[in-house]
C-alpha cells in the first residue's frame, strides 16, 4: 500500500506555501523520461522569488517520499549539491520544525543544498532522480529559503504534469 501511496513520488510535488505562493520559492516536476528498463526519471525546476535567496549552508530544498528511488540517480545542478535520507530535512527555528510535512518511513527523501549563493528571481533547472515506481501520486517539499535578513520555511505540493499517462 504504501508503494502506491508514496508512489513513485509523492513526488509530483507543487507549492502551498505559509505565506501567499507570489511569495515563495516554488518546485515543479518540469519533465517526466519513461526509460527503457521501466524506470521514470523526473526533472525539478525551482525558481525563487524576487524578495528572497537561498544561503550556502543554511538553506535548502527538500521533496519526501521517493519511492523506489534508485541508488545514484540523484543528480544536481552546478552550485548545488544533494543527500538522500529516510528522514528528510525541515526547516526549523531554534530547533523546532517551522512546517509539519508528511513525511513517511522507509521512503527516501531527497534534499538539495546550494554550495553558493542564489539570488532572487532565478529560476533553477538540473535537479532529477530516477524512481523504480511507474506511477505517481501527489507529493510534497519544503524549503528553508532568507527573505531579507530572516529565514522563513515554505511547504507545498507537486502535482504531475498533465501529460504523464496514469
Amino acid at each position: 500500500m504504501w508503494k502506491n501511496a508514496g508512489a513513485a513520488l509523492v513526488l509530483a510535488a507543487g507549492v502551498a506555501c505559509l505565506a501567499s505562493p507570489a511569495l515563495a520559492l516554488n518546485a515543479w516536476v518540469s519533465k517526466i523520461d519513461k526509460n527503457a528498463d521501466g524506470s521514470a526519471t523526473y526533472h525539478f525546476t525551482i525558481q525563487t522569488d524576487p524578495g528572497e535567496s537561498l544561503a550556502p549552508g543554511t538553506d535548502f530544498v527538500t521533496v519526501y517520499n521517493l519511492a523506489g528511488l534508485a541508488a545514484g540517480s540523484v543528480k544536481s545542478p552546478a552550485g548545488w549539491s544533494a543527500s538522500s535520507e529516510e528522514f528528510g530535512k525541515t526547516p526549523t527555528m531554534n530547533g523546532y520544525p517551522m512546517v509539519n510535512p508528511v513525511d513517511i518511513p522507509a521512503l527516501n527523501n531527497v534534499t538539495w543544498s546550494p554550495t553558493k549563493a542564489v539570488g532572487g528571481g532565478v529560476k533553477l533547472e538540473g535537479f532529477s532522480i530516477t524512481t523504480s515506481v511507474g506511477g505517481t501520486t501527489q507529493g510534497e517539499y519544503t524549503a528553508s529559503v532568507t527573505r531579507g535578513k530572516s529565514k522563513q520555511a515554505v511547504i507545498g505540493t507537486i502535482e504531475t504534469p498533465a501529460f504523464w499517462p496514469h
